[in-house]
């Protein structure tokens, strides 16, 4: 058998055993001696290709040591230190009550009016999207939205809709918002400030759209009387007001110092790791002092660390090894190439083919193997067309999660945490909103980053 057809079929029956997974089996447990650990089961999926691929010898060591190393400027390991690092600090405020304190916040501003109280919860949950990550903000915020709408006694569909897709949307704005920004911005040394001067207003006209057609759809649904609850007060939310104070001041101050990294000659992953790392010997020290007092309270580290989602790490590496095979058999050459002859030096071509291209496969494969995958299609672009391709698959990779729950690791999960809340969501629902809403957000945003380009 010819090896680019069998690589392209091990890559596939990979997406496949992924998906399966994912699906049918979500998680699994670990048994370590006394101790048990739950794990997604995603990752187990990915390591198909890379282990038929060393079975069948299509790639040597060395070239597997290569996908390990990356090439034409991504880091893979660089990728999933800025990510794990942005996710210990959001977690880490999470633990502190910050996120809960937010959405009160939201709820008493909302005083018990349902349009208010979905614009406030459609703009918090924008604005922390924006400086932490999206899964964090979905998987934080849907039991929040769960149980005050059924103590509320009203429908939770409209608000957990309006949380998946404001959260799937602000988070283009910045490069740390989803970890497909992070492979596409590392993978072309685009430096943070760059990223979000092209990124701002497509971001912003989508999100308005988004609200807008959200607003028109559940308009009658969020009018509803609703009951009145006890008065919660948002700071009562706080469980360690020192800490969220340090949470809070360390994440900015990594966000800043992203901003000014290139200008200080330092790599991104480096200043999230660094920034990670103090705040993990803080909350060590924090946690020895409390254990030496014998105080009772919380200790951070363990909390943290047993709710970050390490099983990126593999999931990620298995991909590299995949897409360093279809590189290495010209596959993703060709599809380059077939994407050229679309383009034809045309940003405007070039952004719409790139941006549906990329929402499309990120609903076979998921969001993340797709944009990993990219990169070295868009490698292939002549060099005036590689940046409104890097921006519009950033575009695509993020809105695309908005049209099938298996678009991004983020919609299975938060299918998963739906049903085990009891919540009716059916595939076919999602989807019905997601063809209702996504298109013409994808086209709007899009559209105005092709309008930046010819300006």
């Amino acid at each position: 058998m010819d090896g680019a057809l069998l690589v392209t079929i091990i890559f596939l029956l990979s997406i496949a055993g992924m998906l399966y997974l994912i699906l049918r089996k979500p998680s699994f447990s670990l048994r370590i001696g006394s101790r048990t650990f739950h794990l997604d089961s995603y990752f187990l999926g990915a390591l198909i290709a890379p282990v038929l691929i060393a079975c069948f010898g299509l790639l040597t060591p060395e070239q597997i040591l290569q996908g390990l190393r990356g090439s034409g400027g991504l880091n893979p390991f660089g990728v999933l230190v800025l990510f794990l690092a942005m996710v210990f600090m959001s977690i880490y405020l999470d633990t502190t009550g910050f996120f809960e304190y937010c959405a009160r916040l939201a709820l008493r501003y909302a005083d018990n009016h349902g349009v208010r109280l979905f614009l406030a919860f459609y703009a918090v949950i924008s604005i922390l999207t924006i400086f932490t990550s999206n899964d964090i903000i979905i998987l934080t915020f849907t039991p929040f939205i769960y149980y005050f709408t059924k103590h509320a006694g009203i429908d939770p569909l409209p608000y957990l809709i309006a949380e998946f897709f404001a959260a799937n949307t602000w988070s283009i704005m910045l490069y740390i918002g989803n970890p497909t920004n992070i492979v596409l911005a590392s993978a072309f040394n685009l430096d943070f400030l760059t990223y979000f001067r092209w990124m701002v207003l497509p971001t912003l006209a989508a999100g308005l759209i988004n609200l807008g057609i959200l607003y028109l759809l559940f308009r009658k649904r969020i009018t509803l009387p609703f009951t009145h609850e006890e008065e919660r007060r948002p700071r009562d939310a706080i469980t360690d007001k020192g800490g969220a104070l340090l949470g809070v001041g360390i994440l900015f101050g990594c966000i800043f110092f992203l901003a000014i990294a290139p200008t200080i000659h330092v790599e991104m992953w480096v200043v999230a790791f660094g920034f990670g790392v103090a705040l993990l010997v803080i909350l060590l020290v924090r946690d020895a002092v409390a254990v030496g007092r014998r105080l009772k309270t919380i200790l951070r580290v363990p909390r943290t660390v047993k709710r970050m989602p390490f099983e990126i790490i593999p999931f990620v590496l298995a991909m590299f090894i995949s897409v360093e095979a279809l590189r290495t058999y010209a596959i993703t050459t060709a599809v380059g190439g077939w994407f050229n002859g679309l383009i034809q030096q045309s940003s405007t071509a070039c952004i719409l083919v790139y941006g549906f291209a990329s929402a499309f496969t990120a609903n076979i494969v998921n969001n993340i193997p797709m944009t990993v995958a990219f990169v070295p299609v868009i490698q292939t672009a002549a060099p005036a067309m590689q940046l409104p391709a890097i921006y519009a698959t950033v575009i695509g990779s993020n809105l695309g999660a908005n049209l099938t729950p298996i678009g991004a690791l983020a919609g299975i999960m938060w299918m998963s945490l739906l049903r085990e809340k009891g919540v009716r969501m059916s595939f076919k629902e999602f989807v019905k909103y997601g063809l209702l809403v996504t298109p013409l957000c994808l086209l709007v945003c899009l559209a105005v980053l092709s309008a930046e380009f010819l300006l």
